[in-house]
């Protein structure tokens, strides 16, 4: 998992392309896969890798290219891979001296880390792959951080000398191991490679309850989609991007900002400012993350929006109902003619001085399933936490300032590399 901070580098700039995990370099492209995993099940629900405990194929193959960090059962699909160079090892005749990983894409934890071999040991557990763990004990760049020498390192994880580190997904799902220094080497967009030292990141030895849920669209793309990650003078200077604080809420690591209010069509929504806010042990509040995949909102604020949203679709005529199961609630339609995409709502988040605007193609997911035209709300309910995630924040840019702690976005063009 490659976290929104890995370190502080002495580079200008660097730019990195993001891999869609529908594009056809992604390791998860249904091309990419056995003839056997591309074949979806007939009852499978073409929305339903929007579920938190949902799996549609197994963990086994489907993670055969290095797939470095599982997705928990609690949490969302993954939006974006970017691949990664780690360590480096005795050259060999056509070998790079470091080994390839594809790495998720995850802004909203502070901790890069990895499986490595470690989780083979007696009484640990690795996640299911095909190639094995990390070898670390191999690379000569790797450096164990000793106890007390790093602020990751928190009073009673010391273990043999050396700082240990864990991560918690959800109920029962984490992965703990040794906190180390190594070399990442970044592909840039530009076709160089940038060698980074003494990153800091986890170097796994157990991961437990680690599930995998993948959903492929019926028609995967053929050409790649245009997403870059870019840091320091490589970010590219936009005019009329709006501004907005990142709040400092302790002990999280993501990137909080002041959700306001939300509204349907320009038309505010009827929300207690309670339901937004940050709580004084630090939960609830929102925080916006490109490693989730589907926003999440608390139950009363997604209640809210969702009959919202549904008074405002029952006034389309070319629009039905689309119920899925008689007990499946999502908020589902059938587009009865080519006018079902007309007059579909926008959904307007209104943060602290700024307003970020959600277009329909980001509010809804729409595919075409047994010969129907239908789509569904993307977003979920959650019992605990507001984020807003990647689906919502298509075709806009964000840039993150984290010293001045200010974060700015507006629409964006991103195939032009924008």
């Amino acid at each position: 998992m490659l976290s929104g901070c890995i370190a502080a580098v002495q580079l200008d700039g660097l730019t990195m392309a993001l891999i869609h995990r529908d594009s056809p370099q992604s390791p998860l492209h249904p091309g990419n896969l056995p003839l056997a995993e591309r074949i979806p099940k007939p009852s499978a629900c073409p929305f339903a890798g929007l579920h938190h405990h949902t799996s549609m194929i197994s963990a086994s193959k489907a993670a055969a290219n290095k797939m470095i960090s599982p997705l928990t059962s609690y949490g969302d699909p993954f939006l974006f891979f970017a691949q990664v160079g780690v360590g480096s090892f005795q050259e060999k005749s056509g070998h790079p001296r470091f080994k390839t990983y594809n790495f998720q894409i995850d802004t909203g934890n502070e901790l890069s880390w990895i499986q490595c071999e470690g989780c083979q040991n007696k009484g640990n557990m690795c996640f299911p792959h095909e190639d094995p763990p990390y070898l670390n004990s191999q690379s000569r760049s790797y450096k164990p951080i000793p106890c007390n020498q790093h602020s990751f390192c928190e009073p009673g994880q010391c273990k043999e000398g050396t700082c240990t580190y864990n991560v918690t997904y959800g109920p029962g799902s984490y992965t703990s191991g040794n906190l180390a220094k190594e070399t990442f080497t970044f592909y840039s967009s530009h076709g160089k490679q940038e060698a980074l030292e003494d990153i800091t990141f986890g170097c796994s030895t157990d991961s437990r309850n680690m599930k995998y849920a993948f959903l492929f669209d019926k028609n995967p793309r053929t050409t790649p989609m245009n997403t870059y990650l870019r840091f320091g003078k490589h970010i590219v200077k936009s005019k009329n991007l709006q501004t907005t604080r990142i709040m400092q809420v302790k002990p999280s690591a993501a990137y909080h900002v002041n959700l306001l209010g939300i509204s349907v069509n320009g038309v505010k929504l009827n929300i207690t400012k309670t339901d937004l806010a940050v709580r004084k042990d630090g939960s609830r509040g929102c925080s916006i993350d490109a490693g989730t995949l589907a926003t999440l909102l608390v139950k009363p604020v997604f209640d809210t929006l969702h009959a919202a949203l549904a008074d405002h679709l029952s006034r389309n005529q070319n629009l039905k109902r689309w119920i899925i199961h008689k007990l499946h609630k999502d908020l589902c339609y059938e587009q009865l003619s080519g006018a079902g995409r007309e007059n579909l709502p926008v959904v307007t988040f209104h943060l602290e001085n700024a307003d970020l605007e959600v277009k329909p193609g980001a509010i809804f997911l729409f595919r075409e399933f047994e010969g129907k035209n239908v789509f569904c709300l993307s977003m979920l309910s959650d019992d605990s936490k507001t984020i807003i995630g990647a689906y919502q924040q298509m075709k806009q840019k964000f840039v993150y300032d984290t010293k001045a702690r200010v974060l700015s976005f507006g629409p964006e063009d991103c195939e032009k590399n924008g």
